[in-house]
């Protein structure tokens, strides 16, 4: 998968965990409005998280002196890392998801 595509999929999720929730909230006359409201901060929170990780692939490395600072992943790193944030991406959207069908029942 490459990282545009990845990128995609982010947005794409994000936006249909939002609409759903808007059409939840819709339909049930905003009977549990504040709930869908957390639920929609919850997606976007989420959605945020992953594209800065998306964007900046980076690991904290301590020097000599024991200060941190930022250095760019190398190969396989890159690709574990991307690897990580598909999975964080899926299993994120899944439980919200869940969580939202809970609030429907």
């Amino acid at each position: 998968m490459n990282l545009r595509v990845l990128k995609k999929d982010i947005e794409f999720l994000m936006n249909d965990f939002v609409s759903d929730c808007l059409l939840y909230n819709d339909f049930s006359d905003g009977k549990k409005e504040e709930e869908v409201v957390g639920l929609i901060r919850e997606g976007l929170a989420l959605s945020d998280s992953l594209n800065a990780r998306v964007n900046f692939p980076k690991k904290a490395v301590a020097n000599a002196r024991g200060v941190e600072k930022f250095v760019r992943k190398e190969g396989k790193e890159v690709k574990a890392h991307y690897k990580d944030i598909q999975k964080d991406l899926y299993e994120g959207y899944d439980k919200l998801f869940e969580k939202l069908s809970a609030l429907v029942k």
